[in-house]
């Protein structure tokens, strides 16, 4: 199952990308957040809800339930 996670801090500013893919690549939620190197737990906690609520939820229910076609 694809599952990334990138993360650049540069000049105190944090940019956070991640990914989550069904293993059979038929879906592909990404998302990514920008903000002070500071805030940078509250930025990921938001990136992982954003993913979720946008289909990351149910890739990994399928998976981890048995359910994705591998």
């Amino acid at each position: 199952m694809p599952i990334g996670s990138y993360a650049e801090l540069k000049d105190g500013e944090l940019w956070l990308r991640a990914l989550v893919g069904a293993p059979d690549g038929s879906q592909l939620v990404r998302g990514e957040r920008r903000g002070p190197a500071e805030q940078a737990e509250a930025l990921g906690i938001s990136l992982a809800e954003e993913l979720l609520d946008n289909g990351a939820r149910e890739i990994l229910a399928a998976v981890y339930d048995g359910e994705a076609p591998r």
